[in-house]
């Protein structure tokens, strides 16, 4: 560190290129240390966040109510956006790789076992404990279920698990700037892929130089590992062989872009007393945290043609003072001084002075709340190496506002192309044109209301909700923060997609891609882990490719 490997002759060529220094990249480079081949890993940014290096991911939005600001979500320093993180972990399903013909797409064109064994790689990479995400076995001799009497053939109760939360660039920099066969490269971006005149492999990558011209750099070959967005970006926009972009041969790069649907809608009033419902963080024995969520099965799915929907509790909006919480209140009057990424739900709307006032009035009203929860904050959150993840509040009546994290169906409508205005290296900006279908809405609609039928019949509750309202106010929260999805997506043909099963673009036969681009389907999870198990999938498969044994 901090440099490029030398490659002065064909004897010193670099093996393997690695672009981008986030959660994908420095996971895969980790896996090469000690393999006996020259790998180079590019960061764009630096050891810090800067507001210079951040306005290079400024773009375009169709409908900047709908989507976050492109320099939001996403950190362009070592680290990637897993400096901001919040740490949730979760595995994609079994459905979500199934056939499954009322979701638009030929679907991935791999198996859950396939992915598995990388998923424990994963897990233990990301700091998050054992792969096991069923309460029975991860908490024995507790509580299994969400609320007791609802788990049945329709719903049934799982885990999400949490990192420390784990910066990527903390956790490997000592590993990969000690190896003698890895080289990291910050403050060197790419600026394009540039293919061999018959278009069939990568010749070399232009990169720029810290003087402010542009040099090149040859590998045997490479690996984008950007993020879902500045991935797609750079392809489209190395365009000197391939007038489309490389991998666009068949109109596929940039379209069929995902994020998540998530946001509070309606209220869930328990029967049961509020110690019986198991809602807040847990530790595991190995003090991992752990919280509790509830899902429809897979049979429920099919049986109503839904995608994939998980559903937790969640405190009332910080925003209204109504709730009478000091803790809530003094969140936020103190918005300011939380990360964009967690407070912009509340901090883009209004509230009057006398709202203000009665925000003031909740906190004076109970100020010993919110000091046993400051220093709650400050051992568990602050001070902790292992955080405590997010505000859980309990509810003295057993009645909570409902949260949904829901899968969004792929639609060659939701896409990303290139805009009209440049970067400061001259590289054009990217646009976003993100859209939600009658599938995404009518899905959650009716997760809403299975939901409702089973707490009613089982007697363990309510839930009240109006379909319409629920509708409006998933359109309003709009593309879920971070999750940039499925615009470089895989598939078994060519005619289909960008990559194949491998994640080598289709036609291209030295470049690959790994991040959340190459999803065909976005599940109901948190991307991250797959995106970091997709990555030790990719590096036994590159390792293969160039004879060497996998660890």
């Amino acid at each position: 560190m901090i440099g490029l490997p030398p490659a002065t002759s064909d004897s010193e060529t670099i093996d393997l290129c690695i672009v981008g220094a986030g959660a994908a990249g420095l996971s895969l480079a980790s896996a090469f240390i000690g393999a006996g081949l020259k790998v180079a890993v590019l960061e764009a940014g630096g050891t810090k966040q800067t507001k210079a290096s951040q306005a290079i991911y400024e773009g375009e939005l169709a409908n900047p109510a709908a989507h976050p600001y492109l320099h939001h979500y996403r950190i362009r320093a070592l680290g990637g956006s897993s400096r901001i993180w919040g740490g949730r972990c979760i595995p994609f399903d079994p459905i979500d790789f199934a056939e499954r013909d009322w979701v638009p797409g030929p679907g991935w064109p791999i198996s859950l076992q396939s992915l598995t064994p990388y998923y424990a790689a994963a897990q233990t990479a990301a700091e998050a404990g054992p792969f096991d995400y069923d309460p029975r076995t991860a908490l024995p001799g507790r509580q299994v279920e969400w609320a007791p009497g609802l788990d049945g053939a329709l719903l049934e109760t799982r885990l999400e698990r949490f990192s420390r939360p784990t910066d990527f660039w903390a956790r490997y920099a000592d590993a990969l700037t000690a190896a003698p066969d890895v080289w990291v490269a910050s403050e060197t971006p790419v600026l394009a892929v540039r293919l061999s005149a018959d278009g069939s492999r990568v010749d070399h990558l232009e990169i720029a130089s810290p003087g402010g011209g542009r040099r090149t750099l040859k590998a045997r070959r490479y690996v984008l590992a950007l993020g879902g967005l500045e991935t797609v970006r750079l392809m489209l926009a190395s365009r000197d062989v391939k007038p489309a972009g490389v991998g666009n041969d068949h109109d596929q790069l940039g379209r069929y872009y995902m994020t998540h649907l998530a946001t509070t809608s309606g209220h869930i009033a328990f029967s049961g007393p509020p110690s019986a419902i198991a809602h807040n963080y847990e530790r595991d024995a190995g003090g991992v945290y752990v919280r509790r969520r509830l899902a429809i099965r897979a049979e429920a799915q099919r049986e109503l043609g839904l995608l994939n929907v998980i559903f937790r509790t969640h405190p009332p909006d910080p925003m209204d003072p109504a709730h009478g919480d000091s803790i809530l209140s003094a969140m936020y009057l103190v918005k300011d001084l939380v990360l964009y990424e967690y407070s912009r739900r509340f901090r883009e709307g209004q509230v009057t002075w006398a709202g203000r006032l009665r925000h003031v009035g909740n906190i004076a009203r109970d100020p010993w709340r919110l000091a046993r929860f400051g220093r709650l904050w400050l051992t568990d959150r602050i001070l902790a190496r292992r955080k405590l993840p997010s505000v859980v509040l309990d509810s003295v009546g057993s009645r909570y506002a409902l949260e949904f994290h829901a899968e969004q169906a792929p639609s060659p409508d939701s896409r990303l192309t290139l805009g009209d205005t440049v970067d400061a290296y001259g590289v054009p900006r990217l646009k976003v044109d993100w859209r939600a279908t009658a599938l995404d809405i009518e899905s959650i609609q009716a997760a809403y209301a299975l939901l409702a039928r089973e707490l009613e019949r089982t007697g363990v509750g309510t839930l009240d909700y109006d379909p319409q309202a629920l509708a409006e106010a998933t359109l309003k929260a709009g593309a879920y923060g971070g999750h940039h999805l499925g615009a470089a997506r895989m598939s078994t043909r060519a005619e289909d997609g960008v990559v194949d099963e491998d994640l080598k673009v289709h036609g291209v036969d030295n470049l690959f891609v790994v991040s959340g681009a190459v999803f065909p389907t976005s599940s109901q999870a948190n991307p991250t882990l797959t995106i970091v198990a997709l990555a030790f999938r990719l590096a036994d498969h590159l390792k293969a490719g160039f004879g060497r044994p996998n660890r």
